[in-house]
């Protein structure tokens, strides 16, 4: 703990120790810092490893150091923030680097950035691009399952906003993907239709309608003369 004789005998001979190297003050505090920095980065690292996020019991560690360290409480934050940002960099590059992510992945990724108040482009170092496709990836399967409808338009826009994307950067991946799906879905109904399988273009039919309601019934579908 604080008391403990070690840690007293510590704080009464470190500005002591300093003086008899010729080190100034805030060449102490500097020399501080970067042990402090070094603790901070295995101790966070172990623990997000083992616990997914920064516990109570963490907090109270980190802060023990800081003032162990005499590490000021603004540099001790910002030495924790980037530690957090550079593991959560690393753990975004073995999610999407790896192949093709579940929606389940992708959510339980950006809710837990979310919710440590990084933002995933200028913290986490992800590009437009690259969260663009997140959403792509993540919204995909619930609107080929009809999970996700034109009645989704809050789910939609939490993601999207969870994401830090603008609205039109999301209605614009809506708008591509609903037009990529909805003409694999009129070859298939031409193709019954043309193997005098009516039942199943009904029902690929049905499938066109519920695309047409996500882009205003304009699926972009051009008509021979």
């Amino acid at each position: 703990t604080d008391q403990s004789p070690n840690a007293a005998r510590y704080e009464a001979s470190k500005a002591t120790f300093g003086g008899i190297l010729g080190l100034t003050a805030e060449k102490m505090e500097e020399i501080g810092s970067n042990i402090g920095g070094m603790v901070y980065d295995n101790y966070i690292t172990q623990s997000m490893s083992t616990k997914g996020a920064l516990d109570q019991q963490d907090m109270m560690f980190l802060a023990n150091i800081q003032g162990k360290l005499g590490i000021s409480a603004e540099k001790g934050e910002q030495m924790m923030l980037d530690t957090q940002k550079k593991i959560i960099s690393e753990e975004a590059s073995a999610l999407l680097d790896a192949g093709s992510p579940t929606p389940e992945q992708i959510k339980a990724f950006r809710e837990k950035c979310n919710s440590m108040g990084l933002d995933l482009e200028t913290d986490v170092g992800l590009s437009k691009s690259r969260l663009v496709s997140m959403f792509s990836m993540e919204i995909t399967p619930g609107i080929d399952s009809g999970d996700i409808t034109i009645e989704s338009a809050e789910q939609l826009q939490e993601i999207q906003e969870s994401l830090g994307l603008s609205e039109e950067e999301g209605e614009e991946v809506i708008a591509t993907l609903i037009q990529e799906r909805a003409n694999g879905v009129l070859a298939d109904v031409v193709g019954c239709m043309l193997r005098g399988m009516d039942a199943v273009a009904v029902e690929s039919m049905e499938v066109l309608v519920q695309y047409a309601a996500f882009v205003d019934g304009d699926l972009g579908f051009e008509v021979e003369e």
